[in-house]
């Protein structure tokens, strides 16, 4: 032990810096920080073009809250894309069976292990995030809130349902296939229809523009719920089965 001791700190004196170098260092930092600190002092506040544009346009969107103005409104392409891409992914997870499309979307079933607790407790919380989830879809014209975190929200739900174990999904059903596009095929209902009356698709017009993009953002959150929890669903890992270790020798007496 003592060996090793001294050897060790031997190791850390010969890689170690010399003091006047360990110095320069420490005054080479400390001329950096200050530097960046008189810099950060002397900046002025900056300019933000982009936030003064959204102000200055926000009472046409539709919304109050900016963040679903730009979102839905002003670069509307933007989360039409996103919402495409989750599209993309759900098909690239999801299930190929044909015989499961006859099958009902949602499976109710007694488990073999049943906690109590859990479900007394799920009776209570299930309600709450439902209801907590229209909330934030709702507020999210005014206030921080919206699609994506309604639709997560609700997802979150799911999950819940399906870790309590009574309950099992089958997204080859038609009514999961409706919920996996129906926030996409709104999204472009509404984008080809207000080329009828603005010319420009996604160009709302400024007296329906709220109530399009409710629908546009209830659709799409029940489109995210049911990605989200497809995704889950295809993430599941099964559990390891036994290793097989070849047939067993026989044991002679």
């Amino acid at each position: 032990m003592f060996n090793d001791l001294t050897l060790g700190r031997n190791t850390q004196q010969k890689a170690g810096l010399p003091v006047g170098v360990l110095i320069m260092l420490v005054l080479a930092i400390a001329a950096a920080c200050l530097f960046l600190i008189k810099a950060l002092i002397d900046f002025g506040p900056a300019e933000q073009p982009l936030v003064a544009l959204v102000a200055s346009n926000l009472a046409q969107s539709g919304v109050d809250n900016p963040v679903t103005a730009v979102l839905l409104n002003f670069r509307s392409y933007d989360t039409l894309l996103e919402v495409a891409v989750l599209l993309i992914v759900a098909l690239a997870v999801m299930p190929a069976s044909t015989e499961q499309s006859k099958l009902r979307f949602i499976s109710v079933s007694v488990p073999t292990e049943r906690s109590f607790v859990l479900e007394a407790f799920l009776r209570w919380l299930l309600p709450a995030i439902v209801v907590t989830s229209g909330y934030l879809l709702w507020t999210g014209a005014a206030l921080p809130g919206g699609a994506f975190q309604a639709g997560a929200l609700l997802a979150g739900a799911g999950i819940l349902l399906l870790l309590a174990g009574h309950h099992s999904f089958n997204f080859n059903a038609p009514a999961a296939r409706l919920l996996l596009v129906v926030g996409l095929a709104v999204f472009l209902l509404v984008g080809a229809a207000v080329i009828l009356s603005s010319g420009i698709a996604l160009a709302y017009p400024q007296a329906w523009a709220g109530m399009l993009i409710l629908v546009i953002e209830v659709a799409a959150t029940l489109t995210i719920a049911a990605i989200l929890v497809l995704l889950f669903c295809a993430l599941q890992v099964e559990p390891p089965r036994a290793k097989y270790e070849g047939p067993k020798k026989e044991e002679h007496s």
